[in-house]
């Protein structure tokens, strides 16, 4: 199955990803194109896919591969950092798993790359792999370098900036609202530097 999101307004892309997802028996694929990085759509259907994979057409539009999962979701996973790297025109997040409970997500960032400052409804803990950069909490910034843990409760406003080439590990709990997500992720696009979730 083929499903072509361009033409879609974003307000309903997700609906439309979901319910032709739901549609796939086990072991079936659907091919979802975007005109962006689709990591939010990985994000939403991580603990429901066997496997996927992300291919940039030569116009820019992105093509994603989703596996509907076979059997039960409660296995664990074994990955390398290596298997994830990767970066784009913003920070790109690239998810490991999502639950309703929480969600892992591994974040690559190129120098001067940022998280749009946002108050989720989330906690947060995020660990920095590599590279060093800034967390802008609740209004006062802090330097991240390789190894530093910064682990902000829901509701806080926050942020990160790379100063540098930048990996780190991105875990909430819970997972966000795939609309909240999408806010943070056009603000990143549009460059715009702060963004209420709220409205």
């Amino acid at each position: 199955m083929e499903l072509d999101l361009r033409p879609v307004q974003p307000e309903y892309r997700h609906k439309l990803v979901l319910e032709s997802f739901s549609k796939l028996k086990e072991g079936e694929e659907l091919t979802v194109i975007a005109d962006h990085y689709p990591s939010h759509l990985i994000q939403l259907l991580s603990g429901h896919i066997e496997k996927y994979k992300v291919e940039e057409t030569a116009n820019g539009d992105f093509m994603l591969k989703l596996t509907k999962k076979k059997g039960s979701t409660n296995r664990p996973i074994i990955s390398h950092i290596s298997e994830f790297r990767k970066t784009g025109d913003v920070f790109t997040p690239i998810p490991v798993l999502r639950k309703d409970e929480y969600g892992v997500i591994l974040v690559f960032f190129k120098p001067g790359q940022y998280i749009p400052i946002h108050a989720p409804d989330s906690d947060l803990i995020f660990y920095v792999l590599q590279g060093q950069g800034k967390v802008s909490v609740d209004n006062k910034e802090y330097e991240v370098r390789e190894g530093s843990i910064v682990i902000i409760p829901r509701g806080i406003k926050r942020g990160v900036k790379a100063d540098t080439y930048m990996e780190a590990i991105h875990i909430v709990v819970p997972s966000p609202s795939p609309e909240d997500h999408e806010k943070v992720m056009s603000a990143a696009m549009n460059g715009i530097a702060e963004v209420d979730l709220k409205h």
